[in-house]
């Protein structure tokens, strides 16, 4: 391992991570104006607000920030007071910015101001481990970090996080299910420096567990999720438990291949156009086209990722291979599924294996259920077997039969809402895609693309 280089590439990192001065002060003039405006809402639920967030605590990015204000209310308040509360004061404070509803645990308001994200969340003043909400913890992790990270930790922070949006898996959003900036924090409070956390988790072990305290064998037992990452100021959460497994994957590829080859490669976001491989991969893509609703975009993308584990599960059960699917939203009016498929056909006949004719029961229950469709039924040596006609053949008309099922539902929320306002379906070799959809294709082809 090439200590020097890597030093070299984590020191240009964290020096191109550091914000510049003037967006320092932009994002204190816009965190004291909201603050301004905050204050002028006046209700005796209200005990305090707070600032938090990466911003508060110095681990922001420049081009990736959001500055976070907390209304405590008085836990005395019940849930939908609580909730109807914490959007009134986010709408009166962010009223001069088109304020939108946002979803967590529970709905909290943000809005855009001069380019950057403020939130306004709501959460219950309570005493620690006293949680009424989720966002309770949020002071408290605050607090926590403000008074642990020192400058130097602080950088490593910013470097962590570059890498890993880099590589697209930060983030704790429904769209992403990465690694959110508190857990950043978590890791390089426990292990000290980027360079260190990735030597952790390029040797990650199955269900790892991360603590900054000698965890509870009591607790842990009854999480389940590839890394385990328990919360510092509540030994009761695994903050692991939002991160999917496959962000996990990638990031111990990832963090395999910078340790074998640093670069400042690593530090730039993927994602450039890959036509040649599309080329070679377009006969084997269904595409789905159609637009949405607008909404909000956690709902929005949770949403579209059920559909599309659904659509692809029945896919699968109908013996169409899917290889990969993928989902892409402009999260304002557009919409687009995409299946890699390994067959676009399927043969004419099926073939139904069946139970050993020893197994009486089993064997008359399969003679019942395909007799009535078998063209042929026989024997193969002790095992029963039959062939049947494949009732559909071309994969783009089971999903348009897929999709016409779902609107006959009847159901007036989610995707198959969008779906009646119309939808395209086609291979990618049958038209030319527009450039919505080569985004979504090149984003699919890139999920990973430092894995070589």
């Amino acid at each position: 391992m090439n200590e020097n280089k890597i030093n070299t590439v984590i020191q240009h990192a964290a020096k191109s991570s550091e914000p510049s001065k003037q967006k320092q002060v932009k994002l204190e003039k816009i965190s004291k104006e909201i603050q301004r405006e905050i204050a002028t809402f006046k209700d005796s639920r209200i005990s305090r607000v707070l600032m938090g967030g990466s911003f508060a605590k110095g681990t922001w990015l420049e081009n990736d920030t959001d500055i976070d204000f907390f209304v405590m209310i008085e836990p005395t308040v019940e849930r939908k007071e609580f909730e109807e509360l914490g959007k009134s004061i986010g709408y009166h404070a962010l009223r001069k910015y088109k304020p939108y509803l946002r979803y967590s645990e529970h709905p909290y308001v943000e809005g855009k101001v001069d380019g950057t994200r403020v939130n306004i969340v709501p959460c219950y003043k309570v005493e620690k481990n006293k949680w009424k909400s989720a966002a309770d913890r949020s002071p408290f992790h605050t607090d926590f970090m403000q008074d642990k990270l020192n400058e130097n930790l602080k950088s490593q922070v910013r470097v962590l996080k570059k890498f890993l949006k880099a590589v697209g898996i930060y983030g704790s959003q429904i769209a992403v299910s990465g690694f959110s900036g508190y857990v950043t924090e978590v890791l390089i409070l426990k292990y000290g420096s980027f360079e260190d956390v990735l030597k952790i988790f390029s040797v990650l072990k199955p269900n790892q567990i991360i603590s900054l305290d000698p965890p509870d064998e009591n607790v842990i037992q009854k999480f389940t999720s590839p890394i385990i990452i328990i919360d510092p100021i509540d030994s009761n959460r695994n903050l692991g438990a939002a991160i999917s497994a496959d962000c996990v994957a990638k990031f111990v590829l990832a963090s395999r291949q910078f340790l074998k080859n640093p670069s400042t490669e690593f530090m730039k976001k993927y994602g450039k156009s890959k036509p040649k491989i599309i080329k070679q991969i377009e006969s084997n893509l269904l595409i789905i086209e159609f637009k949405i609703h607008k909404r909000s975009p956690d709902i929005l993308w949770g949403q579209l990722k059920r559909k599309l584990t659904s659509i692809s599960k029945m896919l699968s059960n109908s013996r169409f291979e899917i290889i990969k699917k993928y989902c892409y939203t402009d999260e304002e009016k557009r919409a687009v599924f995409i299946f890699m498929f390994q067959f676009a056909s399927l043969p004419k006949i099926t073939v139904n294996r069946g139970p050993e004719v020893y197994l009486r029961t089993e064997t008359d229950a399969y003679m019942k259920k395909r007799g009535s469709n078998s063209i042929m039924m026989w024997t193969d040596g002790m095992r029963i077997q039959s062939i049947e006609q494949t009732k559909m053949i071309s994969i783009k008309q089971y999903v348009n039969d897929i999709i016409k099922k779902d609107i006959k539902s009847g159901s007036q929320t989610g995707v198959t809402s969008d779906f009646k306002n119309g939808y395209s379906i086609y291979l990618g070799n049958e038209k030319k895609p527009n450039n919505f959809v080569i985004t979504a294709i090149n984003n699919m082809i890139g999920d990973g693309e430092f894995i070589r």
